[in-house]
């Protein structure tokens, strides 16, 4: 990445444009400017094989935009819509958050789902729930999901913040850059717990983490167990690194 691309003199700009003419293909050039002065030579070249985004601050009536087009894509209706509009946080970082996390909710939004989900109790205690994991603290991980259900959360609402912690372990975990709140759309806080749990966490481990949560999900929306026995079965085997179920596979007699 390279910042403050206004700021390069004439010689420098096209030895740039130069250079990317050899860059190998699967490799992804980042430039940042300010402004740049369309009329130089070296900046129509730049921008003629370059992909342009406009990173500017969006105004009022744009963010309303953004925001409705993203809660349309929940499938809400008119209620659950209009009370999603006022609940969500003001700052435009933290309510897209909101809505990533809502997103992979795997059942219906209804307004009741939507006031556990975005009630900050939930995540906290989640993420508590997260923390007793990584230790392999099955005791400790299965006391906070039992006070998770009896405070009154649903239990697809309660997968739905794990999958939510799981997915965000997962994006710091291949993460290399310098700016993770900007890029992973992350607080520093949340990149720096995801962080210290890796190093007792591997990617991995991980990925066996997402899949056990499928099964979960298919385990209640199926009806093999009960919606709260079945996030016991995924606590207990993250807490102890047992793998997913095989998938089964019908063999062809003919």
């Amino acid at each position: 990445m390279i910042e403050d691309l206004e700021k390069l003199d004439v010689s420098t700009g096209e030895a740039l444009v130069g250079l990317l003419e050899v860059v190998a293909e699967n490799v992804r050039a980042v430039f940042k400017a300010r402004k740049l002065e369309g009329n130089r030579k070296w900046v129509k070249a730049l921008k003629a094989g370059a992909e342009l985004v406009d990173c500017s601050s969006p105004k009022p009536y744009e963010i309303t935009k953004l925001l409705d087009k993203k809660i349309g894509e929940l499938g809400l209706g008119r209620t659950e819509a209009e009370y999603l509009k006022e609940a969500l946080p003001k700052d435009l970082l933290a309510a897209y958050n909101e809505l990533e996390k809502l997103s992979l909710y795997p059942g219906k939004l209804s307004l009741s789902t939507l006031k556990l989900l975005i009630e900050p109790a939930l995540e906290n205690q989640v993420f508590a729930m997260m923390d007793f994991l990584v230790r392999q603290d099955l005791k400790n991980s299965l006391t906070t999901l039992k006070e998770l259900l009896a405070a009154g959360n649903e239990p697809l609402a309660v997968l739905g913040a794990i999958i939510w912690q799981i997915r965000t372990l997962y994006k710091v975990s291949g993460y290399s850059g310098s700016s993770p709140t900007k890029d992973l759309g992350i607080s520093e806080f949340q990149y720096k717990k995801a962080a210290g749990a890796l190093r007792q966490v591997s990617r991995g481990q991980i990925e066996q983490w997402f899949l056990l949560a499928l099964d979960a999900d298919m385990s209640i929306k199926s009806g093999l167990f009960r919606p709260d026995a079945a996030l016991e079965v995924l606590v207990t085997k993250m807490c102890l690194n047992l793998p997913p179920k095989k998938p089964l596979v019908v063999k062809s007699t003919s």
